[in-house]
Parts: structure tokens; sequence; C-alpha cells
């Protein structure tokens, strides 16, 4: 993307700087460094704003820049950030302290609490969500009070958290949401991305599956493509480019020296390098052909893999989602046993538990998420069991997935002997002797 050609150019301009002893100015190295964290190379990052901070030293910038002690903030928190990414703790505090510093000798209070809130982070990483939840609250407000909407909404989907950290459900869910409006005004693909996951978390804590999967299934999307953005636009991508774009640079120098030398020469050399010519994009030609079909093949393959894995994810938090469900049934059940139950809690426990039943709609939902996983299975299975039933599909399907007798009985909404008795008949349709193993044979499919 963007930022791959940003990181290529400006590292390029800057270590061609430093060969030749030129010094660079602190906003370049600084401003390199907060390309290199947002690309997680965390190590460069560190190296270029450690280089910004130096040359502040050097020609009297400290007197030129007006403000300098912005980018000096910036430089300690790309430093601090990076190590935190790192999970470098310590480290991540003492830089930060010392833009802390700055903000606090220049008066600076937004810049202060941004500070604080990325300080909020380690604190909340240490179990202490009444005291993180303070820091991010005042990165919020201050985040406000400058417009910085994207900012406040990061703020406010961390309180969220801590909020949740804390058993406040119904707080949390309101600062996700005013996050989600913030990131309307401003927005931002990360942010939103950890917005997403947060509320999937709290609406699963509240018991509001269904809601938990559709913002746990936005998140899965989104960050599948931010993570393929960021693979892209990695350091080594970059150096590959720049590589590529100095090649190009010669072969049309090389052209254009082969063009002047052809005004000069008898027509039997213009006419062999004619003819070199025609070989040489011939030859190039059928290169780019074969080099396009592998980089297709390649993107194919990746494209798959991709979708194996956000199936596998789906049809994981489908099943854990049945099974949470039917185990607040058992939960319910138990506080009422030995009560008289009246209609209406009978009734209760009932609409439930049809709730954690496989439904036809759930069953096609399952089918197709599992096909994608395991490709021919049901083509195979039926291959060698001619006649085999929806039904004992079905357990052939769970049991691919190693499910208890359990958790099947939870999904298929049948008791524990029941399913038994199913694997027992799937067993005589395969034809599988009593000696042999169900779920190995099965797995093999």
């Amino acid at each position: 993307g963007e930022t791959a050609w940003a990181v290529m150019y400006s590292k390029n301009g800057v270590d061609q700087f430093e060969k030749i002893n030129y010094p660079v100015e602190p906003f370049v190295y600084i401003e390199l460094a907060d390309l290199l964290h947002q690309i997680r190379e965390y190590d460069e990052a560190i190296e270029y704003a450690k280089k910004g901070l130096a040359a502040f030293k050097i020609l009297n910038y400290e007197e030129e820049y007006e403000d300098p002690y912005k980018d000096k903030i910036s430089a300690f928190n790309t430093i601090g950030s990076s190590f935190y990414n790192k999970n470098e703790y310590d480290s991540a505090i003492f830089y930060w302290q010392h833009a802390l510093q700055f903000a606090k000798e220049n008066e600076d209070n937004v810049l202060e609490a941004k500070v604080l809130g990325n300080v909020g982070k380690i604190i909340y990483a240490q179990n202490n969500y009444d005291s993180a939840r303070i820091l991010f609250k005042t990165d919020f407000e201050y985040s406000l009070y400058d417009s910085a909407y994207n900012e406040a909404a990061n703020a406010s989907q961390w309180m969220a958290q801590a909020n949740l950290a804390r058993g406040n459900k119904v707080g949390a869910l309101a600062e996700a949401k005013e996050a989600i409006h913030l990131l309307g005004l401003w927005p931002n693909a990360r942010y939103l991305r950890d917005t997403y996951f947060t509320l999937s978390q709290i609406y699963r804590a509240m018991g509001d599956f269904d809601s938990a999967f559709y913002f746990s299934d936005r998140f899965i999307s989104l960050n599948d493509s931010l993570e393929k953005e960021i693979a892209t636009s990695s350091l080594d991508i970059s150096a590959a480019r720049l590589k590529s774009e100095e090649s190009r640079y010669r072969i049309e120098k090389i052209n254009k020296e082969k063009q002047k030398q052809l005004f000069i020469r008898n027509s039997l050399i213009a006419t062999i390098i004619a003819l070199s010519l025609i070989v040489f994009l011939v030859i190039n030609r059928r290169r780019l052909k074969t080099k396009i079909a592998l980089e297709k093949a390649e993107s194919e393959k990746m494209l798959m893999e991709q979708e194996i894995m956000s199936a596998k994810e789906r049809i994981k938090s489908f099943t854990s989602n049945i099974i949470e469900k039917t185990s607040l049934i058992e939960k319910l059940e138990e506080q009422l046993n030995g009560n008289i139950q009246s209609s209406e809690q009978q009734q209760l426990i009932s609409e439930l538990s049809q709730q954690t039943i496989l439904t036809e709609d759930d069953w096609l939902k399952f089918k197709s998420l599992f096909d994608k996983i395991y490709p021919n299975f049901f083509q195979n299975l039926k291959k060698g069991a001619a006649g085999i039933t929806l039904a004992e599909q079905r357990m052939a399907a769970l049991t691919r997935m190693e499910l208890s007798s359990k958790q099947m009985a939870a999904m298929l909404g049948i008791s524990v002997d029941s399913v038994h008795k199913t694997r027992q008949r799937l067993r005589q349709r395969l034809q599988i002797g009593s000696d042999s193993n169900l779920d190995e044979y099965i797995a093999d499919i």
C-alpha cells in the first residue's frame, strides 16, 4: 500500500544521506520511525526515533524548530509504543516518562493525556483496571477537546475493556458504542477492528451470543484485511520494490545507450541488434507469463488458506455458541431442581432447549463451513456407505470435529444414549468391526 512506498523512499533517502554524512533533520527520522512502527518493524522504529532525538543537537535544530518538544514527545512515544508491542514494559515506561516530562514542562495537557493513555495499557495488563480506566478517561476527554475523534474512540474502547474487566458490562457496552460513533466521524480501521473485538467480548459476557458472533465475524474480516495490508507493507517487500525500481532504471539507461548507437552503426549491426531485441522480448514475455501464473497460483493458494482459517474460526464459534447455550440451560435446570416449577418456567426451559438443537438452517450453515475445511468429506462418506441417512451424516461430521458425546447430544438435541446408538448404526453402515476405531476411520476420510 501507500505505507510501503513511503517507507521505501523515506528509508532509502535517509540511508543515502547518512552514507555521504549529510545531516538529516530530526523530524525526518521521527516520521520514518512512525512509519516503521506502523508496519511492525519495531527495532528499526526505535533506532530511527533515537537518531531523531540525537539530531536535535546537530546544527542548532533545537533553536530552529518551532515547539521542538512536540517532535521529541512523538519520538519518545514511538519508542515507548515499540517496546510495549515487544512486551518490554519496563523500557516502555522509561521512555513514556520522558515524554510525560516534556509535556508537563510545556504545559501541553493534550499530549500529556495521550501519553497517559498509553501508560494505562500497561497498568491494564497488570490487572489494575480502576487506575487504568482513569488514565483512559483522561486521554478520552482531552482527545475530544482536541477534536481528535479517532484517538478519543480508541480511548473509549479501552475504557470499555477496563469496565468489562471490572464487571460493569452495561458501562462497557455504552463506551464501546461511543467508540463506534466517534469512528464514524474520524474513521480508523485499526481502532475499528479493536472495537469490534471488544464488542464481541462484551456481548459474550452478557449472554447475547448472536451479537457476539456478529461482531466476532466483523472483527475477523477486518483483521484479516489489515494483516494482509501489513504483510504487503513489510520492510522486506519495500526493499524488494526498491531493488526492482533500481533495476528498471538501469534497463532504461541501457536501452537509451543502445538507441544512440543505432544511429552510428551500419545496417548489418542494426539488424543483429533488432533480432536480438526480438529474441529478448520473446523470452522476457514467456518469463513474465510464467511469473504471473506463479503469482496467481500463490495468491489463490493464500486466499484458499485464509478462507479455511476463517471457516475454522466461524465453525468453532458456531459450535461453542450452541454448547454455551446448553451449559446455561443445564445451570438453570439445576437451580430449579427440586423446586415446583411454574408453567412459565417450564415453557422458558423448553424454549431455551430448542435453541440448542441443530436445526435445518443451522445444519446448512454448519455444513457450508465444514465443506470449506474438509472438502469432499461427504462425497467420500457416501461412496463408502451407500444409503447413509442424514442423521448418520451429521454424526460423522460431528465425530470428525472431535466433539464429545455430550457435546454432540447438545447440538443434535438428543440424549447421550441416542448418540451412542447413532454411532453404532454408523459403524455398521461403514462396516467397521468392533476392533477398529470409528474416530480414526472417519478422520481418514
